[in-house]
């Protein structure tokens, strides 16, 4: 059996990520949910794939750091919100 392309495992990966983001949307009408942080890191790993991925299909070297980019300023929320909850240790 032949593996799939590093294309299909990135779309599967993206896949996943939207799934984990309809969670996130559907947990966050609940009274009282705070999400902040669970979906910085989520947004962060999309960046990340979406670069992979359009890299991998050839686009415009301008998206790749666009897709980069985002993920960075994701990252960097997640790390804010993670020192400000837990302090330096």
């Amino acid at each position: 059996m032949a593996l799939p392309g590093l294309a299909s495992v990135v779309d599967l990966a993206l896949a996943i990520i939207a799934v984990e983001l309809l969670l996130i949307g559907l947990s966050l009408r609940r009274p009282g949910a705070s999400c902040a942080g669970l979906l910085s890191t989520v947004l962060s790993g999309l960046g990340l794939l979406l670069a992979l991925r359009s890299a991998l299909a050839g686009a415009a070297p301008a998206l790749t750091l666009a897709a980069l980019s985002f993920g960075g300023l994701a990252h960097v929320a997640d790390l804010v919100l993670r020192l400000r909850r837990h302090g330096p240790r």
